[in-house]
């Protein structure tokens, strides 16, 4: 233990001796180095990287018509390398570095030489190798066209309300590019997007470029005259109400209407503002164009609803024209005879002292009876009532006297029971009068 702190002693002085020499020596070593460092100054290199390229005499295209795109990313050079003296390099920063292309010596094949320099030494002192020495264009004419602008609107309003039409500020649209994209735009549109609205809607909507097949065309080479538009979207609220038809169809002899009219809807969705829609209770179709006379077939109305509206209103489906088909049909009068047994033949008004009856020749009596063929094939015998007046036949014949033991040719009214179905005409009946015996002359 005793020899190692004296090991340590005799270290620690050895250290300590002439310390101010030993210190004094080491600056000196580090003067001298620095010293012939800079007599030297030797070359070195500095790395930049993602330089951005500057575009200088881009006029000389606009003056021909033309515009261009970049290519390949080559408007940013991916590494630059800077090689100068020490002392040099060492006061160049990346905002001292310049990349330019001069438009104006553009190669046939759109390609222009990259030009490298320093702002603060001339390019005798500095020397630059680059990833990239090239910017690479493609270049074409210039075109501008004008197209209508029109609203595009997505979502949908609330229940019972509809978007009904759209305003825009503006309704025309310039847009200017490269010819290949530009005569590509088929559309130009605003999109409006609804939701839930109850109430018109105004707001500024973006514009939208569409290709013929309905694809979006991307505006980042293009310039348009606007970029959004102001756009008033019109929401109405929707009632569906009855259409009243008020026609008068009167057929021609021998016809008859075969039915209530036929129509292709007895309904109409409306619309307007609240105030408005909420008094329309019902939508009646009238007028002289729908009274016809002597109609042998089928009366076909072609009706316009948009002619018989409200003002203020109108139909909340856009979609058609708004023009129904109502009928009226009308069919031919269908005859046919039904026999009647003549013990079916009931006498009333027979004079007193009098007895009548059917002559025993006469089987039966037939009756015609007239209405729609699908009605009258439903009637039966038992659905007529065959009556024969003898006073009021008797008046008819100008008589105030029947003889006895004599038949007459007396008429035989005729009641159908049967809806819809009338008696056109029907059979005599021959009847033996005589007087009953026991009663005075």
């Amino acid at each position: 233990m005793k020899n190692r702190r004296e090991l340590l002693n005799k270290l620690k002085t050895k250290i300590l001796h002439n310390w101010y020499l030993k210190l004094l020596s080491l600056a000196c070593a580090i003067i001298l180095w620095a010293v012939a460092y800079n007599i030297e100054n030797p070359v070195t290199t500095t790395r930049f990287s993602n330089v951005e390229v500057t575009f200088v005499n881009t006029e000389v295209l606009e003056e021909n018509g033309q515009v261009y795109a970049v290519l390949n990313n080559s408007d940013v050079v991916r590494t630059v390398t800077v090689s100068a003296s020490r002392t040099i390099i060492d006061d160049i920063t990346e905002s001292d570095i310049t990349v330019e292309a001069d438009f104006s010596k553009m190669r046939l094949d759109g390609t222009v030489d990259l030009t490298f320099t320093c702002t603060k030494y001339d390019t005798s002192n500095v020397t630059f190798s680059a990833s990239s020495t090239t910017l690479q264009l493609d270049v074409e004419d210039k075109m501008e066209r004008y197209f209508r602008l029109t609203a595009q609107v997505t979502g949908s309003a609330a229940d019972g309300y509809i978007a009904s039409g759209t305003t825009l500020e503006q309704n025309q649209l310039s847009v200017s590019g490269p010819e290949s994209i530009v005569s590509s735009i088929a559309s130009a549109k605003a999109s409006v997007v609804l939701d839930d609205a109850t109430d018109n809607v105004v707001t500024y909507a973006d514009i939208v470029l569409y290709d013929s097949d309905g694809n979006e065309i991307s505006q980042d080479r293009l310039t348009l005259g606007s970029s959004r538009v102001r756009v008033t979207v019109e929401v109405l609220k929707t009632k569906t109400v009855p259409l009243v038809f008020e026609t008068d169809v009167t057929p021609a002899e021998g016809y008859l209407l075969s039915g209530d009219l036929i129509a292709e809807t007895d309904t109409v969705t409306v619309a307007g503002k609240s105030g408005v829609v909420d008094l329309v209770t019902e939508i009646v179709i009238s007028g002289d164009d729908y009274v016809v006379t002597d109609a042998t077939e089928d009366v076909v109305f072609e009706i316009d609803l948009d002619d018989y509206l409200p003002t203020s209103i109108i139909r909340a489906d856009q979609d058609d024209n708004g023009v129904i088909t109502v009928t009226q049909p009308v069919e031919a009068t269908y005859s046919t005879g039904i026999s009647i047994s003549a013990d079916k033949v009931s006498f009333i008004n027979v004079p007193d002292g009098y007895g009548a009856q059917i002559s025993e020749e006469v089987g039966t009596v037939t009756a015609v009876v007239a209405g729609l063929e699908d009605t009258v094939s439903t009637v039966r015998s038992t659905d007529i009532t065959a009556t024969i007046d003898v006073e009021a036949w008797m008046e008819d014949e100008g008589m105030t006297e029947l003889v006895d033991g004599t038949f007459y040719e007396m008429t035989v009214t005729y009641t159908v029971s049967v809806d819809g179905v009338t008696i056109s005409s029907g059979d005599s009946a021959t009847v033996l009068i005589w007087k009953i015996v026991g009663e005075e002359e």
